[in-house]
């Protein structure tokens, strides 16, 4: 499960962030100062940071090059009202990774987190050893239920069987709305119901069922 920090002085957009990024499976913190927010970079480590500019205490900007001097490189997502060119070019100046305007689109954003982290996931294991023959050798990937055994033990619709089959590839309610042409909240709807149905407290047990493993 991968570890957020949202820095944002507003609560309202804070918590409805964090409820977002929760309901996508990740771990959020909230931080509304800087001072907290470097404080919970360096003891949390996050695996990203979404990072507002206008702090009551200090400038983002003075957050962003602070942890950069420091030498942590998380990656820094910027989401802030300030939409000037100028503002943007300081902040990837700076060693922002990314920058979103406000008002802002939660698919959008949702999508560019996920895109975000997958940049900085560990690398994928080594290729297996060649056989006796010479080729690779590759283990036999089990199969997975059927449409009509989701629908008959789990009682799926067939979209929901679609979603299931998204999630098992480690999709997000974000590319899941994109790849099945709805919007984010009807992603998080299906989400929720295919979780429910399937009698699993986590998106990530999802491909472990669907594969007979869980």
């Amino acid at each position: 499960m991968s570890r957020i920090l949202v820095v944002e002085d507003s609560l309202d957009i804070a918590e409805g962030l964090q409820r977002s990024l929760e309901h996508d499976g990740y771990q959020v913190s909230l931080a509304t100062k800087a001072a907290h927010a470097l404080a919970v970079a360096t003891s949390d480590k996050p695996e990203l940071i979404v990072l507002d500019l206008g702090l009551p205490d200090r400038d983002g900007y003075t957050v962003l090059q602070e942890l950069r001097e420091r030498g942590v490189q998380i990656p820094v997502l910027i989401l802030s009202a300030r939409h000037e060119e100028a503002d943007k070019l300081q902040g990837f100046r700076l060693g922002a990774d990314d920058y979103v305007t406000k008002p802002f689109s939660i698919l959008e954003l949702m999508a560019r987190i996920s895109a975000l982290l997958r940049r900085v996931q560990p690398a994928a294991a080594p290729a297996p050893a060649p056989s006796a023959s010479g080729a690779p050798a590759e283990a036999p990937k089990p199969a997975a239920l059927s449409d009509e055994a989701l629908r008959e033990r789990y009682g799926l619709t067939a979209r929901q069987t679609e979603v299931v089959r998204l999630l098992a590839e480690g999709c997000s309610n974000a590319e899941i709305a994109t790849r099945l042409e709805m919007s984010y909240y009807t992603a998080r709807n299906h989400t929720e119901q295919v979780l429910g149905k399937l009698g699993v407290s986590s998106r990530a047990a999802v491909g472990a069922l669907l594969y007979g493993q869980g």
